[in-house]
């Protein structure tokens, strides 16, 4: 019997959010549009190009294909050549239930409207079961985009956009060379979710460093209120927590070096959070703690039913002796501790001072400093 012929290799970009871990990957643009931030290391070194529709409808086309085989063969399917590599995320996409399509990389709605709708339309044609499609998008393209634009991809099948929020702080911005404005983000999620999008901020607490900490805070939640009265009871604004890091090889990585940056600790970050929830006020939205970057990932919930609770968990670790509060960071950015509760485990401060075993003791700050190192390994 003749062999089936290898199903066609397709094109999968370098990073989805983590809420897009079992979803179907399509790569509609290259690299970024701007790739000028100082704290992202991810495009560096690139340049951004589109890809013609043709060739993304054809890997539309060739994922179904692999996933036709992966349903058939099972996982055995994935070794003996037939598949390409990339098609180990077809096969988390089928084990995810076949529900999510993220399109990649930073910028698709960059893409003309018509053609991004085009792409949207074929995957919803070659993969009926999914309910969700979503993008990255940055604040600048969005806010130009028209309602009749953003209504054509809603329309499509496009349902949610993940957008950087970083800072709402001009002067933030400004020094992170966001390429935006606050009142392009305002813009940016009140376009998205006036259109029937959802959206989801990404807030990096920490990033205006210990001299912007205050504009930082007082910036990001004039945005976050704004965009969240524009947001329909139905489909609140999400803002996603991303704690600032500082990763080598990138400018601010020598701005720290140059000492004109100062990344906030663990204990200040949570004295940021705590403002910023004071400071956003009744504004009603859903907050996420989904990444290794945030030292409480129990720090999520609706806003406001929930903003006394998330206080009261702030103000549990804030209160905390400062010794307490250096070992909690640091078991936590070792994977040992979860929960500010884990600090009286027996068993888990054990492992934790094994760590230190045969060296001499760490005060507080030189763990608080470990700890903000350590967030780098989690980029």
């Amino acid at each position: 019997m003749t062999p089936a012929p290898p199903v066609p290799s397709f094109e999968q970009g370098p990073i989805r959010p983590p809420s897009e871990a079992y979803s179907l990957l399509v790569r509609v643009i290259r690299n970024c549009t701007w790739n000028r931030c100082t704290f992202c290391p991810v495009y560096k070194g690139t340049r951004s190009s589109q890809r013609s529709l043709e060739d993304v409808l054809a890997d539309v086309e060739a994922m179904a294909t692999a996933a036709a085989v992966l349903r058939a063969e099972g996982r055995s399917a994935l070794h003996g050549g037939r598949l390409p590599q990339e098609a180990f995320q077809v096969m988390l996409f089928l084990h995810g239930g076949e529900r999510h399509v993220f399109l990649q990389d930073a910028d698709p709605l960059a893409v003309k409207p018509d053609k991004l709708a085009a792409v949207v339309t074929r995957v919803r044609e070659r993969f009926p079961t999914v309910e969700r499609v979503t993008t990255y998008g940055r604040a600048s393209t969005l806010a130009r985009r028209t309602a009749g634009q953003l209504g054509t991809l809603r329309e499509a099948g496009l349902t949610r956009v993940h957008l950087g929020l970083e800072s709402g702080a001009d002067e933030v911005l400004m020094a992170i060379d966001k390429g935006c404005t606050s009142g392009d983000l305002i813009a940016a999620g009140t376009n998205a979710v006036q259109a029937g999008l959802e959206l989801c901020f990404y807030l990096m607490p920490g990033l205006g460093g210990r001299d912007q900490a205050t504009a930082h805070v007082a910036g990001s939640a004039r945005v976050i209120r704004a965009v969240a009265a524009a947001a329909p009871g139905e489909r609140p604004l999400v803002v996603r927590l991303r704690t600032a890091a500082v990763v080598p090889g990138t400018p601010l990585a020598a701005r720290r070096a140059a000492g004109e940056f100062v990344l906030p600790d663990d204990v200040e970050v949570a004295q940021e959070l705590r403002d910023l929830l004071e400071q956003i006020g009744d504004a009603r939205l859903e907050l996420r703690s989904d990444h290794a970057l945030n030292l409480l990932p129990g720090l999520e919930g609706s806003l406001p039913v929930d903003r006394e609770r998330l206080l009261a968990m702030l103000d549990a670790f804030l209160s905390l002796p400062r010794e307490r509060q250096a070992r909690f960071a640091i078991g936590a950015r070792l994977g040992l501790f979860a929960e500010i509760a884990d600090l009286d485990d027996p068993a888990r401060m054990a492992r934790l001072e094994s760590q230190f075993a045969g060296y001499e003791q760490p005060d507080a700050d030189e763990l608080l400093a470990a700890a903000t190192a350590l967030r780098a390994r989690f980029i």
